[in-house]
C-alpha cells in the first residue's frame, strides 16, 4: 500500500478518536426542602416544581427555570418573633449528568414590615415574608465536569406564595476518559512510525 495513503488512513482514525467537548445534559429535581414550619419564627411552606431536562454546551452557558414555590400561611408578620431569620436548605438530585454531587443551597427566611404605611409589605398589608439564599452550590461530575445552581430570592405576601428560580450555569464539561486519550496517542505514534520507516537500500552484487 502507498505510504501516503496509509498515513492518511491512520490520521483519519486518529482524528475520529480525538476527544471533542461534549455538551452536558442536565436532568433532575429538587429532592428536599428544609424550612421553619412551626412557631416561633415565620411559618414557611415550600414545594418543589418540576423543571425539564436541558442541554448546556459551552462553559458559561446557563438556563433558568422555576424550581420551587415558597410562602407562608400566616396572616400577619408578628413583631418581633417573625423578624428573626430561620434557616432554609434546598437539596437537588440529578439523574444526568451521572454521578453529579453537590451540597444543598442554604439561606434564611424571615418576615418584615415596610416603612411605607400603604406599601405592598407595609403595616396595612400586614407585612411580607422573604427567602434569601446564599452562594450557589457547585455540582461535580465525570472527569472535571462542573455546573452551579443558584436560587433567586423571593418575597411573598402574608398569606401568600412566590416562585423561586434556579439558574443552572455550566462551569466546565467533563474531559474524555483516559482510554480515549490513549487511543489518540497510539494513533499519533503509528503515524509517526509510518513516516519514519527506513528507505530501502540498494544492494550491488559484483561477479568475478
Amino acid at each position: 500500500m502507498n505510504k501516503a495513503v496509509l498515513c492518511a488512513g491512520i490520521a483519519a482514525t486518529v482524528l475520529a478518536a480525538a476527544p471533542v467537548a461534549a455538551a452536558t445534559t442536565i436532568s433532575g429535581s429538587v429532592s428536599s426542602v428544609t424550612v421553619n414550619n412551626t412557631d416561633p419564627g415565620l411559618v414557611i411552606n415550600a414545594a418543589p416544581v418540576a423543571f425539564p431536562s436541558f442541554t448546556l454546551t459551552n462553559a458559561g452557558d446557563f438556563a433558568e427555570y422555576t424550581v420551587l414555590t415558597i410562602g407562608t400561611p400566616e396572616g400577619t408578620v408578628n413583631i418581633p418573633e417573625d423578624f428573626s431569620p430561620r434557616p432554609i436548605s434546598v437539596a437537588f438530585s440529578f439523574s444526568s449528568p451521572t454521578g453529579a454531587t453537590g451540597a444543598p443551597i442554604t439561606g434564611n427566611t424571615l418576615g418584615f414590615i415596610n416603612l411605607n404605611l400603604f406599601g405592598s409589605c407595609g403595616i396595612i398589608a400586614r407585612g411580607c415574608g422573604q427567602a434569601i439564599f446564599n452562594a450557589p452550590s457547585v455540582f461535580n461530575f465525570g472527569q472535571g465536569g462542573q455546573f452551579s445552581v443558584a436560587l433567586s430570592n423571593a418575597t411573598f405576601a402574608t398569606p401568600g406564595t412566590a416562585s423561586v428560580t434556579g439558574r443552572f450555569t455550566l462551569i466546565s464539561n467533563a474531559v474524555p476518559e483516559p482510554s480515549t486519550w490513549a487511543l489518540m496517542l497510539l494513533g499519533f505514534g503509528a503515524v509517526g512510525a509510518a513516516m519514519r520507516s527506513p528507505k530501502r537500500r540498494r544492494t550491488t552484487v559484483a561477479y568475478a
